[in-house]
């Protein structure tokens, strides 16, 4: 099997060699099998166009059996669930359902990533982004961690926990409903989409026909949204059903995290239930 330049003098990290390793141990670049093409990050998401140049180095995190977290070099983990095609990207200040991945061994020195939040393998779409997308660990679903040379690393900050500085007011004309396999539901085909966040923090929806009011109260990254009061006028059904999925999704908001100018609403469990964007 034929390696790019990176590769010569790297030592491929076996499962039982990569799982014995202490928590926070070992720095890696990921490479696609499929291409030999290194993974980097370009504007806080992964993809896999990489050369040797450019190739993002990632510290593994031990979690427990064959789980993993991916840690960046600014200190942030990797997480996937980004958007409605769940993709792959740094910037987030925990490790939960979406930043937890499960290695499957393909037998000699290929691996399989699967989120544990949606049961989905690790692949590349057709645009070189990674994403959580994949049902069954096919060949586009293959890579190779590459342990980086020993040589000190680099300090890294702590991850960022603070609450990010920009402005919740105004309309945020796009809004996906998270599903339980974690893939974003999109508006009905022709909805006109408003999301109004005001100075007060009244909340003010529509998708053309109803219109959903409530409050949301944030406190670091705590949210909550009071009781959804919704008009009721007859319209498209298809609409309809997803005001009333909107409304559900309000309620069981419990936090929020920011990134790539995107909000994500998480409920008590950590798992995303809506996510908005201007």
């Amino acid at each position: 099997m034929r390696f790019n330049r990176f590769s010569r003098g790297l030592a491929i990290v076996g499962l039982m060699g990569l799982l014995s390793l202490p928590a926070a141990a070992a720095d890696i670049v990921l490479q696609w099998a499929s291409s030999n093409a290194n993974v980097t990050v370009r504007s806080g998401m992964l993809v896999a166009v990489g050369n040797t140049r450019d190739a993002a180095r990632f510290e593994v995190v031990r979690l427990e059996g064959r789980r993993i977290a991916l840690r960046a070099q600014d200190g942030s983990y990797v997480r996937a669930g980004i958007g409605p095609d769940t993709l792959l990207g740094t910037g987030s200040p925990h490790i939960r359902g979406w930043e937890t991945f499960e290695m499957d061994s393909h037998g000699g020195d290929t691996y399989s990533l699967r989120s544990v939040q949606n049961g989905k393998y690790v692949t590349v779409d057709p645009r070189g982004q990674l994403a959580a997308s994949a049902p069954m660990r096919g060949t586009h679903a293959q890579f190779r961690l590459i342990t980086v040379p020993d040589r000190q690393r680099p300090s890294r900050p702590p991850a960022q926990t603070s609450t990010p500085a920009f402005n919740w007011t105004g309309n945020w004309g796009q809004l996906w409903i998270i599903g339980v396999d974690g893939r974003g539901v999109r508006v009905p085909h022709g909805a006109r989409v408003r999301f109004d966040i005001g100075r007060d923090m009244n909340v003010s929806a529509s998708l053309g026909c109803n219109t959903l009011n409530s409050r949301m109260s944030v406190n670091g990254r705590n949210a909550t949204f009071s009781r959804v009061m919704m008009t009721r006028m007859a319209c498209n059904n298809a609409e309809q059903v997803y005001e009333q999925n909107l409304a559900s999704a309000m309620g069981a908001v419990r936090s929020w995290e920011y990134r790539e100018g995107q909000i994500a609403f998480l409920d008590a469990s950590g798992r995303r239930v809506l996510q908005i964007a201007r």
